[in-house]
């Protein structure tokens, strides 16, 4: 469409690079998108459910360093490297082959894992929205990744963020509505939710069962319960 509609000459430094015209607005939005993989949206969960509200707020606050710290580096890299591409260049610029080797073991091994990871996640999500087997959902997720990359490049990645963060500032307003504000029972509104929270908290949460036992509710390693086990 740029090629098109605009006029862009789409080479290999366009591709690679987007140009260097992203703005601050995309920018935002992509690091929304990137940093709001299957880890974040459980561990977030898992931290409100056990300490309240301030389980999210310190979570956030703990992501939100490395992302000020990243921009930091970003405007020192524009500054002093204008023309770099990826930041294994810059390492075999500044501190020459045997430091750019070892840094490119560690953001290969990066990449592996962090894909490996929202891959099994969202295939994971397929499985629990639709049903499809795991396996199917693993395999055909990255085929519509690799086809607007290939097609677009970098730009092309960002414009996709873009989407999936208004996608999931949608589904975000969808369930704070239907939780806190859609008067259907058992939820609907924040009375009900603080009940429903207050039920939940005084349960009786025994564990005298290994974790090999699968039947009940697992209790993980928590406050007086070293090792974890679950509770019939």
């Amino acid at each position: 469409m740029d090629q098109r509609y605009v006029g862009t000459n789409i080479s290999s430094e366009f591709f690679n690079t987007a140009g260097r015209t992203v703005k601050t607005g995309l920018t935002a939005a992509v690091i929304v998108s990137q940093w709001t993989w299957a880890a974040t949206l459980l561990q977030s969960s898992n931290v409100a459910y056990q300490y309240g509200v301030s389980g999210p707020f310190w979570y956030a606050s703990g992501a939100t360093i490395q992302v000020l710290l990243f921009g930091i580096l970003a405007i020192q890299v524009k500054r002093f490297a204008p023309t770099a591409h990826t930041v294994c260049e810059i390492i075999d610029a500044r501190w020459g082959p045997t430091a750019h080797k070892v840094f490119i073991y560690f953001c290969f091994l990066t990449n592996i894992i962090v894909t490996s990871m929202l891959i099994l996640g969202g295939a994971a999500t397929v499985n629990a929205l639709t049903g499809m087997n795991t396996a199917v959902a693993g395999f055909l997720i990255p085929i519509g990744v690799i086809a607007y990359t290939m097609a677009g490049g970098l730009k092309a990645t960002f414009m996709a963020s873009y989407i999936h963060t208004a996608i999931i500032f949608v589904i975000l307003l969808t369930f704070i509505m239907l939780v806190y504000a859609s008067g259907e029972e058992p939820l609907g509104s924040p009375g009900a939710v603080y009940d429903q929270l207050q039920a939940v908290a005084a349960k009786d949460r025994v564990c005298t069962l290994g974790v090999n036992y699968h039947d009940g509710q697992a209790c993980g390693p928590v406050p007086d319960n070293r090792g974890g086990c679950t509770s019939p």
